[in-house]
């Protein structure tokens, strides 16, 4: 199959007027999201594109929510197929279970043209339930009646979608036969008249994604003249809001539909794009994807126009998931830069997790700071999968502050404020603390005494009488040391592991403290002896990560996965 190649300003592409007759398979991956992934469910049978036309897959990632059973009793599938294997790289599928639910001789009651769950025995993540469906697709539908589909379109499990989405993807897609994924516009799920996500691009010079083409980018001046027609890559959009389709370099899987002849190739003259990098597990997976599309000369689009519904990213942020998108991030561009520029781009973000890591150390995050040189670490030793952290385990708030001395007479706990909405969290806490006290504290127990040490700028709402105030220069933070010197908490509380300020001299516990969940806290134990160990492990891994910086090489992949 002959490409053309990618075009870096495409502008818009007309839509193509002819009655549908493209084959499409529908891939959700879920875990333990029962009532989200029914509402995806019920978006899709709503598909202005005709229904009859689309197969579902649904691969669940070993929920334990009940999820599939549900889906069995309530959508009525075709099939239900086990597939016993660690490693998504190695399916293994069984034959169809019997089908003894519902009427085995109905149809599945979306109306779509079938329906199947593929029950994985491991949580795969998101990069190994979907290269699951990748490969039952290639498993299944290669040797059913019509040979396969003609797109597969990949779809977050927590998402909603307008009636029209598919078929503005599909439209795109026949457009020409050189677009090889195209993506759609995200807006949130909570105020959906507000575009959270449209236009990625790959910045060579330092490896990130970034909304705005930068100046070096092909594209550069062609986003530049559609940004100043729609106002931003955000909001809501200009005086015609967002339309047409636009070449980028990413789109995201929540909502992606892939030409499957470019994934699978024709086993002679175009090999194909493959699976995804089985070493992912979750973040980054479809980027990789999309600029590996863009290397076999495909154009990625964005149709502005598809619209799905979706929780910002940001959102769901945790140090584990950081973690990944940073690990992977490395790999990635292990694919697509030469060997000078790949060196460079390494340096930089080595040394980046190398300051990142003493910053967090000195700032009452030790556990953060082994997080980020473990994801350095893991690069240059090719650790791959699940191997992410959170850190310590949460507990009850009024077993931490039992942990760390805090119910006793006399003692102080600090809480550093340095984020606008500090305050009411801080309220939101000593709420929950004295209901865990009035139904849990033991006899001779009382309630810590609390410090709030706040930034000059947080004053929404105003910290109380008697707060400590620091400025953001070092020099005010160095200063006010002196008092905890003299106040010696027993322990510091950093809501959402933001702290700038560093209490070096006091405190041998801190608590850090979801300022969503306040009622689970994670407990650390500092102190210098820690601080040390971690300081040695720094300078060692300081050596190794700068080390591999220098000699990395770009990477091929051996197999279809990555």
């Amino acid at each position: 199959m002959e490409v053309a190649p990618s075009t870096p300003d495409s502008g818009e592409h007309a839509p193509v007027a002819s009655t549908p007759t493209d084959r499409i398979c529908a891939l959700i991956v879920t875990w333990n999201r029962k009532a989200l992934v029914t509402n995806v469910l019920n978006a899709l049978s709503r598909q202005t594109y005709p229904t009859k036309l689309i197969d579902l897959v649904i691969v669940d990632n070993a929920g334990t929510d009940g999820t599939l059973d549900h889906l069995v009793s309530s959508i009525n599938p075709e099939r239900v197929i086990d597939n016993r294997t660690e490693l998504a790289r190695e399916p293994r599928f069984d034959t169809p279970r019997p089908r003894t639910w519902g009427n085995p001789a109905a149809p599945n009651s979306l109306g779509l043209a079938s329906v199947t769950i593929v029950r994985n025995q491991a949580n795969l993540g998101g990069c190994g339930g979907f290269n699951t469906g990748f490969a039952f697709v290639e498993h299944w539908f290669g040797k059913s009646g019509f040979g396969g589909p003609d797109y597969v379109w990949l779809v977050d499990d927590d998402i909603d979608l307008p009636t029209d989405t598919l078929q503005h993807l599909v439209e795109t897609m026949r457009s020409d036969p050189a677009v090889g994924l195209v993506g759609s516009r995200t807006c949130d799920i909570n105020d959906r008249a507000r575009t959270i996500e449209t236009t990625i691009y790959f910045n060579s010079a330092t490896g990130a994604m970034q909304d705005d083409a930068p100046p070096h980018h092909p594209r550069h001046d062609h986003h530049k003249k559609w940004i100043q027609s729609v106002g931003g890559p955000r909001g809501q959009g200009g005086p015609d809001g967002y339309r047409g389709a636009m070449d980028v370099d990413v789109v995201s899987a929540c909502s992606m539909l892939a030409r499957w002849k470019a994934v699978l190739g024709d086993g002679g003259k175009h090999p194909g794009v493959g699976f995804w990098d089985h070493r992912y597990f979750i973040y980054c997976d479809d980027a990789d994807w999309c600029l590996r599309f863009a290397k076999a000369g495909y154009r990625v689009v964005l149709n502005l126009n598809a619209v799905v519904y979706h929780t910002p990213w940001n959102l769901k942020l945790t140090p584990a998931r950081i973690y990944y998108a940073n690990r992977n991030r490395m790999w990635m561009v292990q694919k697509v830069l030469p060997t000078p520029a790949l060196r460079s781009v390494t340096e930089q973000v080595m040394r980046g997790f190398l300051f990142d890591a003493l910053h967090a150390a000195a700032h009452r995050r030790l556990f953060h700071a082994d997080i980020i040189l473990n994801t350095g670490l893991d690069v240059v030793n090719g650790v791959a999968g699940k191997t992410g952290s959170d850190g310590p385990p949460p507990m009850p708030i009024l077993h931490a502050l039992r942990a760390a001395g805090c119910l006793r007479h006399g003692a102080r706990v600090a809480v550093i404020c340095n984020v606008h909405d500090s305050m009411n969290w801080v309220e939101a806490l000593k709420l929950q603390v004295a209901a865990a006290f009035a139904s849990g504290g033991e006899p001779g127990e009382v309630l810590p005494e609390w410090q709030i040490i706040a930034r000059n700028d947080v004053n929404t709402p105003p910290p109380p009488p008697g707060a400590v105030i620091y400025g953001r220069h070092l020099k005010s933070r160095l200063k006010k040391q002196l008092w905890l010197l003299r106040s010696r908490p027993s322990a510091v509380i950093v809501f959402d592991q933001i702290n700038d300020f560093p209490v070096l001299l006091a405190a041998r516990h801190t608590l850090h403290v979801d300022h969503r969940k306040p009622d689970q806290v994670q407990l650390e134990r500092d102190g210098w002896t820690r601080r040390l160990a971690f300081l040695l492990r720094w300078f060692k891994a300081r050596r190794s990560l700068l080390g591999y910086a220098r000699r990395v090489e770009p990477f091929r992949s051996a197999t279809r996965y990555g």
